[in-house]
């Protein structure tokens, strides 16, 4: 079975000049803790247009899902290629072909073309609260009435927040800001991703989270639909990776210890 699936390959990968097989991925690779170049500040770059990433910052990319590529890639087997996009051109870079395939905190939604396949999920998240430390007056999601809560500007975000019965909805543009704000005391609590909440808070003390994801969904690999070939390899590469329990060692490193 794998000859036959190294053969299938020969039919989508982009071929090295040595004939290795390469599975090019798009990433926006400023993104932490999804994909992200330690140490460099990402909050005067336009968030709309690609990553400006010279070749040196690119062989130090890292991130929770730089680790997935590689181990999907690995099992392919194919030698990983990140090709830098940004976030929200994403799908039009996959349709394009200046990449093989999207891994990177994608979720399939209403409007996305008929023409990219979804892979099975490999990471589940979710829409989680995060508070400061030293407010101890929010345990519980009822504790958020009428409060003033700080959100990614989304309205998957917002409509999910009006069932807390808040105050007030403050909708931001970067997540970095967001937290800064909820830091000074300008919002009372935040929502967004539960991996960067957890991911967050296992790096800073000054927040926790509240409680459990307010929803759940996935991330996928998405694809051309054409290549069916590849959707087939990578589909058995996702499930490869949730069964043999990497996902599971991934989701810990960068996540952190469980919390109660």
């Amino acid at each position: 079975m794998r000859r036959l699936a190294g053969f299938a390959l020969l039919l989508w990968a982009a071929t090295a000049a040595n004939g290795e097989e390469v599975l090019r991925v798009g990433m926006d690779t400023r993104t932490p803790p999804w994909s992200y170049v330690p140490g460099v500040d990402y909050s005067k770059e336009d968030s709309t247009k690609s990553p400006q990433i010279s070749e040196a910052q690119l062989a130090r990319v890292e991130g929770m899902e730089v680790d997935v590529a590689t181990r999907l890639a690995q099992h392919l087997p194919a030698r990983l290629r990140i090709v830098p996009t940004a976030w929200f051109e994403l799908e039009t870079g996959l349709l394009a072909k200046r990449y093989d395939a999207i891994i990177n905190g994608w979720t399939p939604s209403s409007k996305t073309p008929a023409a990219i396949f979804a892979s099975a999920p490999y990471y589940d998240w979710g829409l989680l609260i995060a508070v400061r430390s030293d407010d101890k007056t929010v345990r519980a999601y009822a504790d958020l009435a009428g409060m003033t809560i700080g959100h990614y500007r989304d309205p998957v975000a917002e409509r999910t927040l009006t069932s807390l019965r808040p105050g007030k909805l403050v909708p931001f543009d970067s997540q970095e800001a967001m937290f800064e704000e909820l830091r000074a005391g300008n919002v009372r609590a935040v929502l967004f991703d539960s991996l960067y909440v957890r991911w967050r808070i296992s790096h800073d003390p000054a927040f926790r989270a509240v409680g459990e994801p307010l929803n759940r969904l996935g991330y996928h690999v998405g694809l051309r639909r054409e290549d069916s070939a590849l959707c087939q390899n990578i589909q058995a590469a996702v499930e490869w990776l949730v069964s043999s329990g990497e996902i599971a060692k991934i989701r810990q490193k960068w996540e952190g210890a469980p919390r109660p």
